[in-house]
């Protein structure tokens, strides 16, 4: 099916939950979209750190390079519901992708040892598991005010403080977080 001039793609761009979407699994969530077209949707949760885990603690085969550096205490973060046994890297990349996309994803190691070399990605994110949509279902979820859309900005993707991320990105969009409803009207 050949994509209408009027369809988005949300790819590079971030999801946030909105009040009362009622499922648990994405309350307060930011998602990084890496992928969206005709055949689905696929992001990453990217403030929600586990219980403490780390690197160290959930890939025990980890290669001495990387086991004694300060990687092995990288935080892992809930990347989403689908696949949560599977573990995704989020990284900065240097050079954008054709499409502008200054952050990439790999389930390879070597993106790991080439960090614990001193020539890895500037930052990154550990993730288990990842948002998925299949065809439509996140553009109903979108009209049925699940979800806002807020520009992403590389930064934002690794902060820190992931406390704080929410609510940060909902003041960007000019919106006062204590008047935020999950309701919506029709013009």
């Amino acid at each position: 099916m050949k994509k209408k001039d009027t369809d988005i793609n949300l790819a590079g761009q971030f999801l946030i939950a909105m009040p009362g979407m009622g499922d648990p699994r994405f309350e307060r969530s930011v998602i990084y979209m890496l992928a969206h077209d005709n055949e689905g949707a696929m992001g990453f949760i990217i403030n929600r750190p586990t219980d403490g885990l780390t690197l160290g603690e959930i890939a025990s085969n980890l290669p001495e390079t990387v086991s004694e550096t300060g990687l092995r205490n990288l935080p892992v973060f809930v990347g989403g519901p689908v696949q949560p046994e599977s573990g995704f890297v989020l990284y900065s990349t240097d050079d954008p992708s054709p499409d502008g996309e200054a952050v990439g994803v790999t389930q390879s190691l070597d993106i790991l040892m080439q960090a614990a070399q001193g020539k890895g990605p500037q930052f990154m994110r550990l993730v288990l598991g990842y948002a998925g949509w299949g065809p439509g279902q996140l553009e109903n979820e979108i009209q049925e005010n699940a979800w806002l859309i807020v520009e992403a900005d590389v930064a934002d993707v690794f902060d820190s403080n992931v406390d704080a991320l929410y609510k940060k990105l909902i003041s960007k969009l000019g919106i006062d977080f204590a008047m935020l409803s999950n309701s919506g009207g029709e013009a």
